[in-house]
């Protein structure tokens, strides 16, 4: 059973002069009717701690006594905790918050070469046609795949797969497209066209449509553009194309001459393509990793040769944005009529 401590009375604090006279004689007094203290009591001071502990251990109540800088066993054990670290303002890509994980380093954010490996949330699904979950933005990049027909099929070529993918490097737009003329030769050796691919391929007026719905006022970029267009029978404007084969820098690598685009991605983004079978999708991928790499000088180089033109984007879910140039137009002026 824990008692209760009961409160004295207050007293009125006496404020009357003290008389010194009387002081000496009633101090005396006191002194007769107190007990004489012990010998061992005397040599041995009493501690204030133990006495107020035990007093609280009789009344029961427990108070927290707080501990003193000047004991020995508190400084030791704070003299051993090492120093706060100071953090930095890029500390919180290493931290064991929730969602940490998911933060991505600004130096593999911007490393042109990931786009090569298809991501998992926009998988590639050959012949798929427009794709139900990647997105365009401001940039597309396109590469066809061809097979030869006629008598002299290494010469002549004919549509036979289409790939498109956004600034990201997913896939948009994969499509596989039926011959027009008999095939002499699939060259499935180089262009990985098949005879049992082309079973399930769209026609050639679909996919012309579907393809020039995406490239509409946005910006082409591609690896010798002028092949793949034309098997396309499609233009493009010029201002809007940004072709790698054609870029001053990447032609400096080829001794001034046309660079091969399986040489342009070993010698920059040190990765291998179009080892075996090529793959209009990868290769489309390699292009748009080329061209953001040189981002900058592609559009000043298109600002150079054209002007500057007035874009208005509007940033998609992807994070590239969606451009459309805005041609003003002129107010017709109406005539008086003449009374």
């Amino acid at each position: 059973m824990i008692a209760t401590l009961s409160t004295p009375p207050c007293r009125q604090h006496d404020t009357r002069p003290m008389d010194l006279s009387n002081l000496s004689s009633n101090w005396k007094r006191l002194q007769q009717t107190l007990p004489k203290p012990s010998s061992a009591s005397q040599l041995k001071p009493a501690n204030p701690l133990k006495r107020k502990s035990s007093s609280e251990q009789r009344n029961g109540v427990q108070k927290h006594i707080p501990i003193h800088k000047h004991n020995s066993h508190a400084a030791n054990s704070s003299s051993s905790l090492p120093p706060p670290k100071k953090r930095r303002m890029d500390d919180h890509y290493h931290s064991n918050f929730p969602g940490a994980a998911t933060i991505i380093p600004r130096k593999e954010q911007h490393n042109p070469a990931a786009l090569l490996t298809p991501s998992p949330l926009h998988p590639d699904i050959p012949n798929e046609g427009l794709s139900a979950t990647a997105t365009p933005g401001k940039y597309v990049a396109l590469d066809c795949e061809m097979v030869g027909i006629g008598p002299t099929p290494d010469q002549d070529s004919q549509l036979a797969r289409v790939s498109l993918v956004n600034y990201h490097g997913h896939q948009l737009y994969d499509a596989y497209v039926l011959p027009v003329v008999p095939i002499t030769d699939y060259r499935t050796h180089v262009s990985g066209i098949t005879p049992l691919a082309l079973e399930t391929a769209r026609p050639f007026n679909i996919v012309q449509k579907e393809v020039a719905a995406l490239l509409d006022e946005r910006i082409l970029v591609g690896h010798a553009l002028k092949n793949d267009l034309s098997a396309l029978i499609m233009a493009h404007p010029k201002r809007d194309i940004r072709d790698t084969s054609k870029y001053p820098k990447f032609k400096e690598l080829a001794m001034g001459k046309t660079p091969a685009l399986r040489k342009l991605v070993d010698q920059l983004l040190g990765l291998k393509i179009q080892t075996g079978e090529h793959s209009s999708v990868e290769d489309a991928r390699a292009t748009m990793a080329l061209f953001r790499m040189e981002k900058e000088g592609f559009e000043a180089e298109a600002v150079r040769r054209f002007g500057r033109q007035l874009v208005a984007v509007k940033v998609d879910a992807e994070g590239a944005g969606e451009g459309s140039s805005k041609k003003k137009k002129k107010k017709k002026k109406k005539k008086k009529k003449k009374t």
